[in-house]
């Protein structure tokens, strides 16, 4: 292992995982694959299922609601219009035959500045996520008249890591963390013991978001944190190689 490179916390599970421990290494950095967390699918309600098919607008921000939806064998509705948060999600309708529009910034703020959801008073809007989060959305988008129909597809449940591998990781000179979401950078603080906290939080840090960024500060976050320019492990990736190394 070369000391002097990049040391990339990867904490994204399953198959996201091992695709972004192998962008770190065709760029140059080493990766260390502990995910976090586990997905668990959840089955859409009744309700919920009625209201997508008569949606105005959908709004997915995650892969893998749309692979939550697969598994309970649901299609997406005809005609409705379509937003995605991140290009891969957007890649991932695409190839289930719908367009989407991606905000130009890949976050609820993002969607809410475009121009599509500035009126949207009387229409149905439905947003297809995870359990927990995305409340600011639905939130602002209420008070602007729509009637916002969330289905939380599937739940981010905490894992424990491998405890040698944590603690070899936490002595790295260039150790730096990485999170998708807020959920992922919770269970990262969890997993490590308490006595070693204060020496993470020091640790450069990179996000998917804006929102993410804010969440790790208001943690208590001292560390750099870069916010990757694009929703997708590649971002991620590029984003480390930005960071500052001491």
């Amino acid at each position: 292992m070369n000391e002097q490179q990049a040391q990339l916390w990867i904490t994204r599970p399953n198959g996201d995982g091992e695709q972004m421990a192998k962008l770190a290494r065709e760029h140059a950095i080493v990766p260390w694959l502990m995910p976090v967390l586990d997905i668990f699918w959840l089955l859409p309600e009744h309700e919920g299922l009625r209201a997508l098919m008569q949606a105005n607008v959908v709004i997915v921000t995650s892969r893998h609601a749309l692979t939550s939806l697969d598994k309970a064998g649901v299609a997406l509705p005809k005609g409705a219009l379509f937003f995605a948060v991140g290009k891969a999600t957007a890649q991932a309708l695409l190839a289930r035959g719908v367009e989407a529009i991606v905000p130009q910034v890949n976050d609820s703020e993002g969607l809410l500045a475009e121009a599509a959801l500035a009126k949207v008073d009387g229409q149905q809007i439905v947003i297809l996520k995870g359990e927990g989060g995305r409340t600011a959305l639905s939130s602002k988008l209420f008070h602007r008249g729509a009637v916002v129909v969330e289905i939380p597809l599937y739940r981010r449940i905490c894992k424990s890591v491998e405890s040698g591998m944590l603690a070899t990781f936490m002595q790295q000179r260039h150790a730096i963390v990485s999170a998708a979401s807020a959920e992922t950078l919770t269970c990262a603080l969890k997993v490590v013991p308490v006595k070693s906290r204060a020496k993470l939080l020091r640790f450069p840090l990179v996000v998917m978001s804006e929102r993410i960024a804010r969440f790790a500060q208001e943690h208590g976050w001292q560390g750099e944190i870069k916010v990757a320019t694009q929703a997708s492990s590649l971002g991620l990736i590029l984003a480390a190689k930005a960071c500052t190394l001491s």
